[in-house]
Parts: C-alpha cells; structure tokens; sequence
C-alpha cells in the first residue's frame, strides 16, 4: 500500500524559542521570547523563504483572577508593535488558563474586551468574538488588531481558554 505524507507532517512545536524583532518604539533590535513557537508548516513555495523563518507564536498566561487579564492585554500589545525580522504570519495565537473555577472564560472575555475599549496603545478592529474552532469547545474566540509598525498590517490572535480550576493547587 501507498503511504502519503503531506509537508504538515513536520509541523515543529518548540517551547520557549527565542526570535528577534525590531521594538518599534527605540528602533533596536531585541530578543522575543516566545512561549510557544511554530514553524515547518509546508509554507515555503507559498512565502519564498526558507521553512525556518516562516513560523507563528502562542503565548499563554495564566488566569488566577481578573486583575490578571492585564498581563494577558500585555502580550496583546506587544504582538502590536513589533517589527518581526523573520516572516510571522497575519495571525498569532494565546493560550489563557483559567485557575480560578469561579471565573468563567466568558468573564474573562469581557473583562479583556472593555480593556481593549480603553486601550489607547492597541487599535482594535474586532473586540474577541465566539469562534468556532472545534465543535466540543466553546472558549475560543478570534479578535483582529492593526499592527502599530508603519505599514499598519492587519492582523487576528485565536484565543483559546482552558479551564484549569480542577488540575492546579497551590
């Protein structure tokens, strides 16, 4: 029997890669960690680059109360305003684990939303809306956001809340 093998068999997931970037803000060149990093994703006829400079990034935080979608907002604002060196693609990706079981995703959700109502620093063209990735998961959203760089790109972040009230004790 013929096997068939497709490029997406190589997908390579890495926690905690380090790329460069440019910060916009000073103009330097600087280290972006990057919580978990993406790449050979069979997009190199597509892109014209190498498959190791093509690649996406998750970041994830961890959700214990509300307060804590401040630093969830954080890593929102940096994928706004950094000049990647190596080709990311239009979208990216966050992870909330949520450790608190009297906090639903939805709270949290809307907490996020009215900060990014407010939010000077990030322009946002779609606040964090229902998406439906999987049919047996209903915490996944989709929000879209300009980048801050010159060109002003448009792009989306997927994020997906995971209840972890049951599985982390302190």
């Amino acid at each position: 029997m013929k096997q068939r093998t497709s490029t997406l068999d190589e997908i390579n997931f890495t926690a905690e890669t380090q790329k460069e970037f440019i910060d916009i803000e000073d103009n330097k060149q600087k280290v972006d960690k990057i919580d978990i990093f993406i790449n050979r994703l069979g997009l190199s006829n597509t892109w014209g680059e190498p498959e190791e400079k093509i690649y996406f990034a998750i970041e994830c935080k961890r959700i214990r109360e509300l307060h804590d979608t401040i630093q969830y907002l954080g890593d929102i604002e940096k994928f706004t305003k950094r000049a990647y060196i190596d080709i990311r693609l239009p979208f990216e990706g966050q992870l909330g684990f949520i450790e608190n079981s009297s906090i639903s995703h939805k709270e949290v959700v809307s907490n996020i939303n009215s900060k990014l109502q407010n939010n000077k620093k990030i322009t946002t063209d779609l606040l964090l809306e229902n998406c439906v990735l999987n049919q047996n998961i209903e915490s996944t959203y989709i929000s879209k956001h300009k980048r801050n760089i010159h060109i002003q790109e448009s792009f989306s972040i997927y994020h997906l809340f995971l209840d972890y009230s049951t599985i982390v004790t302190d």
